[in-house]
């Protein structure tokens, strides 16, 4: 483990945790980034070890402006742990954090929609949606307007507007479909990756689905 690495391990041991509190107990004015970093590394592979750390960023932080990103280490590491209302939970906290400090953004504005659309959290749907609506000025990456307007599609076919969430499904295809982001110097950043690959193969059977609904209709009228 390089020094510069030492609070971004991807694997956790308990030598591993005994090195890294001993140089979080030397660090100074990042110690609290440190922390909460380490966390956000962990949170999928080790989302229990993940959820200590940040239990324990909570407890000792010097301030708050690490919340955000130990906030979201917490959401990745319920979700890890299929705890799926608590991670909910935590996004709306993300949320009410972004509200009070407009320079502090993150993705859970598309992140608990999504979340709430594929995991089919009936009773979020309407808090999804106003979450999709009030936030839709925030969509920056081919990625996020992937899941902008698939969180969509997936609300508006599971209510029975089959047609909208087409319409949806297809934008989001579009977005799928984007190869250079449009910055300069980033070109491949924010695209839709292959951890996405589920939600498109969603969004061509939402698309189809209502393309092979809508041929017959067309026919009968000519």
């Amino acid at each position: 483990m390089e020094e510069q690495d030492w609070f971004r391990c991807k694997n956790w041991n308990a030598n591993v945790e005994e090195l890294f509190f001993s140089k979080l107990q030397r660090a100074r004015t990042q110690r609290d980034q440190y922390l909460a970093i380490q966390a956000l590394t962990l949170s999928q592979g080790h989302p229990d070890v993940a959820l200590r750390l940040v239990e324990h960023y909570f407890s000792t932080k010097k301030s708050d402006f690490e919340d955000l990103r130990a906030l979201l280490a917490k959401a990745n590491a319920l979700i890890s742990k299929d705890l799926i209302a608590e991670a909910i939970e935590t996004y709306k906290a993300i949320l009410s954090l972004e509200k009070e400090k407009p320079n502090q953004r993150s993705r859970a504005f598309v992140d608990l929609p999504y979340l709430v659309a594929t995991r089919q959290v009936v009773d979020e749907y309407p808090f999804a949606l106003s979450v999709l609506e009030e936030r839709s000025k925030d969509v920056v990456f081919p990625v996020d307007l992937f899941i902008w307007h698939a969180s969509l599609s997936l609300i508006l076919e599971a209510t029975g507007e089959r047609q909208a969430a087409a319409t949806h499904a297809g934008k989001a295809l579009d977005a799928a479909q984007v190869k250079k982001s449009g910055f300069r110097f980033h070109s491949k950043v924010g695209l839709v990756g292959v951890q996405y690959a589920q939600g498109v193969e969603e969004m061509r059977r939402i698309y189809k689905a209502a393309e092979r609904e809508k041929g017959p209709r067309q026919r009968s009228t000519k």
